[in-house]
């Protein structure tokens, strides 16, 4: 079954409007950095941040005993 081309021709156009508008959007971004505000983080972000803190934070394992032959 094939797609009618009216309906090829409006997803087309949606898509380059959709372009249209994220390049406007990163271009007000770029010049109004003043005005981009970072929303607090959330559950997910802090569960995240704690796991990796922890991880980081863990001791490494200690070195292997050396025998008495080897020193």
């Amino acid at each position: 079954m094939t797609m009618h081309p009216s309906i090829g021709y409006t997803i087309i156009t949606q898509e380059i409007e959709e372009r249209a508008r994220n390049a406007e959007r990163r271009r007000f971004i770029l010049d109004h950095p003043e005005q981009i505000h970072r929303r607090p983080a959330g559950w997910w972000r802090r569960m995240l941040r704690r796991i990796v803190s922890g991880r980081a934070a863990a001791p490494s394992r200690p070195a292997p005993c050396e025998t008495a032959s080897a020193r």
